[in-house]
């Protein structure tokens, strides 16, 4: 779904639409509500409730996954409940399953005396909705303000941390041997795909930020050098690895050879093309671990009440 209708999708449900997260959240029945859409036409509902009879209470929210017929499945999460919608076939099917849905686990709060808790802490009252990074919670205002000053705490402790480049360099060459190795083993068994270039991109990342201590934009410049040298290296091992089984070549050999081989632009067929898939893909996956990587970045520290 696109925004504009999530926002006619909360109206109509009578609860609010936060732009900055695309979330649809508030209070129905009583209860309050977290809609969230976690992948393409896939949406789960998030409640934060509970009853004096714990056990009975648990079983009745399971229960309702079999008595819905637009619930398909439940996970709990200590004080949290979160259920899965069933797909629909076209935007307004989904819609509907989603109504459906609010007013099948409206009505059985309502019947079963069920009452809102503190996702952090459990306790009875009134809750609302937090930003704390880059997730939500449903929580009341104490323990918000609890987990907002240790948040803080940690946000000034690494903005205040001095990005250490040599080190992070370090970091992601050694991130790059590890994802260039897994990239290598997935180019053996045949398969070209951007799952190898995610792998890739998080180990070059995440070995830059632990070494480097913090990841900026030009540790993902560097990143990006360190992607693209393994991408290179992959190729020309996966191709060496060849030669060494079709012909028998000592593999320092075979390296040698289908360098020279490259360079002289007498490759083997589809040399060419198979790098640029494997660039492409590659680049797909690490881009993704970047994007990620970054965004973590913009959202760090961030501390707020959306309702």
């Amino acid at each position: 779904m696109k925004d504009f209708e999530r926002h006619q999708l909360a109206t109509e449900l009578g609860l609010q639409f936060d732009p900055e997260t695309s979330v649809i959240f508030g209070e129905n029945s009583g209860y309050f509500f977290l809609i969230q859409e976690t992948d393409k036409n896939v949406f789960r509902i998030t409640i934060s409730v509970s009853r004096d009879d714990e056990d009975y209470g648990a079983s009745e929210l399971q229960q309702l996954v079999s008595d819905s017929s637009v619930l398909k499945s439940i996970e709990r999460n200590q004080y949290t409940t979160t259920y899965l919608v069933k797909t629909g076939m076209t935007k307004k099917k989904m819609s509907e399953n989603i109504q459906q849905a609010v007013t099948d686990i409206a009505q059985l709060l309502q019947t079963k005396d069920f009452h809102n808790i503190c996702g952090f802490t459990g306790q009875a009252g009134e809750v609302g909705l937090y930003q704390i990074d880059d997730s939500l919670f449903i929580m009341n205002e104490d323990s918000f303000q609890q987990v907002a000053a240790q948040q803080k705490l940690e946000a000034d402790s690494y903005k205040s941390q001095k990005e250490n480049v040599v080190m992070g360099i370090v970091g992601a060459f050694l991130g790059a041997i590890l994802g260039g190795a897994v990239a290598l083993v997935i180019a053996r068994l045949g398969y070209v795909s951007y799952i190898s270039g995610f792998v890739l991109g998080v180990c070059i990342v995440k070995g830059y930020e632990l070494l480097g201590r913090k990841f900026t934009k030009k540790g993902a410049l560097i990143s990006v050098v360190f992607m693209l040298l393994a991408i290179v290296l992959v190729h020309q091992f996966d191709y060496a690895f060849e030669i060494v089984k079709q012909l028998g070549y000592d593999f320092t050999d075979a390296f040698a050879l289908i360098n020279e081989a490259a360079l002289a632009g007498d490759v083997p067929e589809n040399y060419f093309f198979n790098f640029f898939m494997l660039l492409g893909f590659t680049g797909i996956g690490a881009g993704v671990a970047i994007s990620s990587a970054m965004s973590v970045q913009k959202t760090r520290g961030l501390v707020r009440k959306i309702a």
